[in-house]
């Protein structure tokens, strides 16, 4: 049997519809092949000079069917490993420890929109990725030559990481990156777009009222303690506590849908009236409560808490009705009145009793000298 050494420059390769992630490892493959068979050689004692003696003939029969054996087992893996990669649920990249790219993935080639001729020449390098991502504003704004340099120093440094990143056009991708032993990296792309938006819609729910979409009871006591902390540099803080004036009557003669889509309403222009640094809050059912900040005299104050009630007294229209309420107020300060959320709604609540009190569609600032009590039987 005539033996003849396979060169690896020889080889034709056969025409296939292997992915390019394939036809990397069959030419790997067949490099192995080659250490394989004169290893085997060496250990029988066959060398390629007298392969040819018929002597040795069972051994290379032997040879060849460990040969044999062994390609067929590098074949399945081939087709699981390809498998693997192009069912992975992202994108995925390899790159060997000069970080030049030797595998990705077709998810990966269409999550980050490359294109064809990026690959016309073959893999491109980290580098060429780094750079061709920066030119077209993958990165954000900023030095495209600074961009590659600092995403290339942290690539070198071979260390595990993760990062999330959000492209121009708002997807989101989770990327990971671990060294592989011996040098090199593998990175993984993870559009995790929907994750996100649904972690938001879950956030903003826990802290906005559902119907009107004003922050709630509880957003606004953490506006209002950040308020608080920042009293002493910003001078004067008011909280405006609300209750519309003749509301039920609506729920009871037009309906609940009706007077849902009259909070709504009122919620618009209350959010209207203020400015963009202050809160409007729904507390719950016809009650509403702002804070004001950016306060330089107590007439600021007087100007927004007259401009509600203008907004309010104006009528709506609901469900084709023609709606009239109005509103009344009560007003605390910071640090005037109290430095806690609880203390300054309590008492922002005793100066809008006496606001009813008095005939409703007014605003009161809160007196020291009244108790809850006395502001009712005023």
């Amino acid at each position: 049997m005539k033996l003849t050494r396979i060169s690896p420059g020889k080889v034709t390769p056969k025409k296939t519809h292997l992915s390019t992630v394939r036809r990397r490892i069959v030419a790997y493959v067949e490099t192995l092949q080659e250490r394989f068979l004169f290893g085997l050689m060496t250990r029988t004692g066959i060398s390629p000079l007298d392969a040819e003696s018929p002597s040795n003939k069972p051994h290379l029969v032997r040879v060849a069917r460990r040969i044999a054996a062994y390609v067929a087992g590098l074949q399945e893996r081939i087709h699981f490993l390809e498998a693997v990669v192009q069912n992975f649920p992202g994108g995925i990249s390899v790159y060997d420890r000069e970080l030049r790219m030797v595998l990705c993935n077709d998810r990966q080639k269409r999550l980050l929109d490359y294109p064809p001729d990026l690959f016309a020449k073959g893999f491109p390098t980290m580098e060429d990725l780094f750079r061709f991502n920066a030119e077209r504003g993958e990165y954000g704004p900023g030095d495209i030559q600074e961009q590659v340099r600092r995403r290339m120093t942290m690539a070198r440094e071979a260390t595990p990481h993760l990062i999330e990143r959000t492209r121009p056009n708002g997807t989101v991708l989770e990327i990971r990156g671990a060294p592989v032993e011996g040098g090199g990296f593998v990175t993984t792309n993870l559009d995790v777009t929907e994750q996100r938006r649904a972690h938001a819609l879950i956030a903003h729910l826990t802290h906005h009222d559902a119907l009107t979409n004003l922050p709630n009871r509880a957003l606004f006591g953490d506006r209002l303690q950040c308020a608080i902390s920042l009293a002493k540099k910003s001078g004067l803080i008011a909280v405006h506590y609300l209750d519309v004036d003749k509301f039920k009557p609506v729920n009871d003669l037009l309906g609940h849908e009706a007077g849902d889509v009259l909070l709504v309403a009122i919620a618009v222009r209350l959010a209207q009236a203020v400015r963009e640094n202050d809160t409007v809050a729904r507390l719950g059912g016809d009650e509403f409560a702002i804070v004001q900040t950016g306060i330089r005299e107590t007439n600021d104050v007087a100007d927004l808490a007259r401009r509600l009630l203008h907004e309010l007294k104006r009528p709506f229209d609901v469900c084709g009705q023609k709606v009239e309420v109005s509103a009344s107020i009560g007003i605390a300060f910071v640090p005037l009145d109290g430095v806690t959320v609880d203390e300054l709604l309590r008492k922002a609540d005793v100066a809008l009793a006496r606001s009813k009190s008095n005939g409703r569609n007014q605003f009161t600032f809160f007196d020291a000298g009244q108790t809850t009590c006395e502001a009712v039987a005023c």
